[in-house]
């Protein structure tokens, strides 16, 4: 059992955890997350089943990536109290180490007053027992390994919150139309394509952010797991679809809209077109029977209009094309080329956890840079000889020995 508790809290562990959350990022990166069933059948043909199973699908939120995220948090808190530990027990011990192996000898004088001098001029603490002056700088130094635990651990529960807290808005934008939320925020789909020049998909999105203050983000690229960030929002690229346009024309005038199940398109309330539905393609048998297509990926080939035709009291269910124009009255309707759009995900991050986010890399930062650059100095002059003590003796005794203009051969030291 001890030996267990003991690798559970070892950096050994720490680190198969940070490899094993590592592997999951890449994985999730690669594979769109959290989209439709069909989505991962299109893209994946051959592993579907494989990412189903392993919940690749929805990674971030897998019972065996939560289950690494906590127990690397268990590891970091361990670690963290132990170092804390640690620290207060190993400060006085160096100091009192460093007054107890002062070396007996015949030190030169002149040297040790230079190493005094020197100390005093970097503005070292001291503190004189028994004829023994102790300097000491750096003491934050201590706390680097601790901070650096400490920020990592406050970095990974925030990033957790800022993953699973935020607002989720999940909506469908035609191009050239906005979504407006509740706060002013204001995102326009300038464009949306399936397909690139190659003919490869790629369902990307062509937007643009723009915040209550006025900022905007530009028109960017979103494209599956390529978010586009700005203030607190991020836009993922979710999922898409084909909605059916039409040109109505009356009395010299025309407007172009988007056409929607069910919508009833009329001047006078009684006669006019009721649209039903949009399909991707039909197929013709021998016999001269068609057959609407249901469903397709990608692009609708040979897109149907299936509507109700409303005139004087009589109905008749009719389909049309692309570029059929259909006389109602004193209306002209024209059916155009089906638009493709997308459904965009959007997450809007409580601003707190983005402060807190950020404080807690900058501890994560500031602990690094104490452990590798401000490692605590303590050193012990009497009259005899001197001794250095400290995590990174090493560094100092370099320092006093360029002071010396000597080798760390020298007599008279002692490390």
């Amino acid at each position: 059992m001890k030996k267990a508790f003991q690798f559970i809290q070892s950096m050994t562990f720490g680190l198969i955890l940070l490899g094993a959350i590592t592997a999951c990022s890449v994985i999730g990166s690669l594979i769109v997350q959290n989209g439709e069933p069909m989505t991962y059948v299109r893209y994946y043909p051959d592993y579907y089943q494989i990412i189903f199973a392993l919940q690749f699908d929805h990674i971030f939120t897998s019972w065996y990536f939560i289950a690494l995220s906590a127990l690397l948090c268990v590891n970091l808190i361990l670690c963290s109290v132990i170092r804390f530990s640690r620290i207060s027990r190993q400060k006085p011990a160096a100091y009192e180490t460093a007054f107890a192996q002062v070396p007996e000898g015949n030190a030169d004088p002149e040297q040790l007053e230079k190493i005094r001098q020197k100390l005093e001029s970097m503005r070292c603490r001291k503190e004189e027992r028994n004829g023994i002056t102790v300097y000491s700088r750096n003491d934050f130094g201590w706390y680097g390994s601790f901070l650096t635990h400490l920020g990592l651990l406050l970095t990974i529960v925030l990033f957790g919150a800022a993953m699973y807290l935020p607002m989720v808005i999940d909506e469908p934008c035609y191009p050239g139309n906005s979504l407006l939320l509740d706060d002013g925020t204001r995102i326009k789909v300038e464009s949306f394509r399936i397909e690139d020049e190659t003919g490869r998909l790629d369902y990307t999105s062509e937007i643009n952010v723009i915040l209550p203050d006025g900022r905007e983000s530009g028109v960017r690229e979103v494209s599956v797991n390529h978010p586009v960030s700005m203030g607190r929002y991020k836009v993922y690229q979710q999922t898409y679809g084909t909605v059916g346009k039409m040109k109505a024309e009356r009395n010299g005038k025309s407007d172009e809209f988007y056409l929607e199940s069910k919508d009833f398109l009329s001047a006078d309330g009684k006669n006019g077109i009721w649209f039903d539905e949009l399909y991707p393609g039909f197929i013709t048998d021998d016999q001269g029977r068609t057959t609407l297509i249901q469903s397709t990926s990608g692009h609708y080939e040979n897109p149907v209009y299936v509507f109700t035709l409303m005139e004087d009291g009589s109905t008749d269910m009719m389909m049309a094309f692309p570029g059929d124009t259909l006389e109602v009255k004193d209306m002209k309707f024209t059916f155009l080329d089906p638009v493709e759009y997308p459904g965009l995900r959007i997450k809007r991050t409580p601003a707190m956890v983005n402060m807190l986010l950020l404080g807690a890399v900058l501890i994560m930062t500031l602990g690094l840079y104490l452990a590798m650059f401000v490692p605590p100095v303590i050193v012990a002059v009497g009259k005899n000889g001197y001794a250095v003590r400290g995590p990174k003796p090493e560094n100092t005794q370099y320092e006093i020995n360029m002071i010396l203009k000597q080798d760390q051969n020298s007599s008279g030291v002692s490390i």
